[in-house]
């Protein structure tokens, strides 16, 4: 009887043993099958295919049991209208000539340095330990807040080693910060981090990637969804720490996920002036420089004119979203779990904690002079019933496409060495009505000095173009445009002081207008198409763009937070989009 019950027991093991090998073998071959389909139905839909034509595709959705001793590895085929796909919008300016009142409203969140380094009582004026002893950066926010306008709505975060809000429970949405009835409290709560214009002390170090993490979750909790959200990140120093860096970077691309552009002011010469412009780069703002506190004012005034003016070229904006969801969950019991999903026109594999992208968007695009490029792409949009199929055999998919759409486009850029010309006209156009007697010598020369910047960092721009750094010419171009709202300031103030004649001054600030309407062109221009993926594989689709167009020669910036990737390609002359509609239903017909 033992050796009957001992034989027994080898048989067993010998029929059972092989049972995990040859599952993992099936549900391999499972997820190979899966990714043919997805291949084959994503090829076939976004190639040569005609409106109203169908295909049919067998999907598995498990895998059979490889035992009568074993049990199936089951899944799960699902389709979703209703879920939404890549979001992609892109801007240009029509006609550069057409001007109108307009007002962004917005929230804005300043970001203020108290370190140490901004002043102590026994500091030296011009030393590095005393860059704002007299608090002047606290005056330009200040005059920044007082020329807000209702719905406009503002909160201030102090920084030294660690950040808070300046007073608690002053958020954007606390009363008296939307300017009803003006921005006292605001100014006031700004007051309480160094007085204007008086000498004063202070201590701490510096770390603001804790203030940009603070601000992320101040826009995240309270900002209107109606308002552009803008950080304004003032300081004289580095992170104290290399994780504050890391975490600076960290929240950038968290703020740019939530569409918050920051600019980034450095003050003085010990700076991390790298990480500064990364910050800005990452989300669409811009770095200044401040050589000294008594130009933080003009700064402050540059960034204010991008958000409301008197004169403001017109923008023409276009967004199309694609929405519907294919998606397979095998739950594999040997080979790793896997989730497969075509979102737009591209397959995401979803597998543990990474996604990949076996197939991205079907994109192509070609490099051209000037730093620019040519970007083509084909996006899918799938409509029907939601539907799903359970088990472990297959599924046949039946996909027809209903509708196509081409969205041709070409975007106007300017010629920056031109431009230039044109300020230089503009000058030597004052100067000559200045011999005229239309402005004293020392009013032309004080229009003329912003100007004549301006129109350097304009040709600086133009170099690095040429060159094919346009991430570098983007920097001039806004430091230009800085210029250029100073001059307008400068005009006022000699017509105010009679040393220009009005009318001349009226003259002078039209046409630097037209040269800044131009500029934000190029900036259009550069700014290029914006892609939003909300989706489980966001990282993997982060990856996947950033390595494919980078690969191709285009400039593109990515920002990531949990479930959104949000991509921009920089420098497009132009570009085409094929929008495909599909009708999905699960069996033949």
């Amino acid at each position: 009887m033992l050796s009957l019950l001992v034989a027994l027991l080898f048989i067993q093991l010998a029929v059972l043993a092989p049972i995990p090998r040859q599952l993992y073998e099936a549900e391999w071959k499972t997820s190979q099958e899966a990714l043919e389909a997805y291949g084959f139905l994503r090829s076939t839909l976004t190639g040569p295919m005609p409106t109203g034509g169908s295909i049919s595709v067998r999907f598995p959705s498990g895998t059979p049991a490889v035992s009568p001793l074993a049990s199936p590895s089951g899944g799960r085929l699902a389709f979703d209208a209703a879920a939404t796909g890549p979001t992609m919008s892109f801007k240009f300016v029509p006609s550069f000539l057409q001007a109108e009142v307009t007002k962004l409203n917005q929230d804005v969140i300043l970001l203020i340095d108290s370190s140490g380094s901004m002043g102590s009582s026994s500091c030296t004026p011009g030393s590095n330990n005393c860059n704002d002893p007299w608090g002047l950066r606290i005056c330009g926010a200040q005059e920044y807040v007082a020329n807000l306008r209702y719905p406009d709505r503002v909160a201030i975060i102090d920084f030294d080693g660690t950040a808070r809000l300046v007073r608690t429970n002053h958020h954007l949405n606390n009363a008296g910060h939307d300017g009803r009835p003006d921005f006292a409290d605001p100014r006031t709560d700004l007051g309480t981090i160094a007085p204007c214009n008086q000498r004063y002390g202070n201590s701490g170090w510096t770390n603001f990637g804790d203030a940009i993490r603070i601000a992320n979750d101040e826009f995240n909790q309270y900002g209107d969804l109606d308002h552009v959200y803008v950080m304004i990140l003032l300081t004289d120093g580095q992170n104290n720490q290399p994780w504050q860096d890391t975490m600076a970077q960290r929240e950038a691309r968290r703020a740019r996920a939530l569409g918050i552009t920051i600019f980034t002011i450095g003050l003085g010469e010990d700076l991390n002036e790298p990480l500064l412009m990364e910050i800005a780069n990452v989300t669409g703002g811009s770095y200044y420089a401040a050589p000294t506190a008594e130009s933080i004012r003009w700064i402050y005034f540059d960034i204010s004119r991008k958000y409301t003016s008197s004169f403001q070229c017109s923008e023409y904006v276009t967004i199309d979203q694609s929405v519907g969801i294919l998606s397979l969950d095998l739950s594999f019991q040997e080979y790793p779990r896997q989730t497969f999903r075509l979102e737009s026109g591209g397959i995401a594999v979803l597998q543990g904690t990474r996604s990949v992208i076996r197939e991205g968007l079907p994109i192509d695009y070609r490099p051209s002079s000037l730093g620019g490029g040519a970007l083509s792409m084909t996006t899918l949009t799938f409509l029907g019933s939601k539907t799903s199929s359970a088990g472990s055999g297959y599924e046949v998919v039946t996909a027809r496409l209903v509708s196509q759409d081409l969205v041709e486009q070409s975007i106007a850029n300017v010629a920056l060495d031109v431009e230039a010309d044109e300020m230089g006209n503009i000058s030597t156009d004052l100067q000559y009505w200045a011999d005229q007697g239309a402005a004293t010598p020392g009013g032309a020369a004080a229009v003329r000095a912003p100007l004549e910047s301006a129109q350097a960092e304009v040709l600086e721009a133009h170099a690095k173009v040429t060159a094919g750094d346009i991430v570098g010419a983007k920097t001039d171009v806004d430091q230009a445009q800085g210029l250029l709202a100073e001059t307008i300031l400068v005009v006022e103030a000699q017509v105010a002081l009679n040393q220009v004649q009005s009318w001349l001054g009226d003259k002078v600030k039209d046409e630097v207008l037209v040269e800044a309407c131009r500029l934000d062109q190029w900036g259009n221009w550069y700014d290029g198409i914006t892609i939003t993926l909300a989706s489980p594989g966001a990282e993997g689709w982060a990856d996947w763009f950033e390595d494919t167009m980078t690969a191709a020669g285009a400039t593109v910036t990515v920002g990531l937070a949990p479930g959104v990737a949000v991509v921009s390609i920089h420098g497009l002359d132009e570009f085409v989009v094929d929008q495909r509609v599909v009708q999905i239903s699960f069996g033949v017909g």
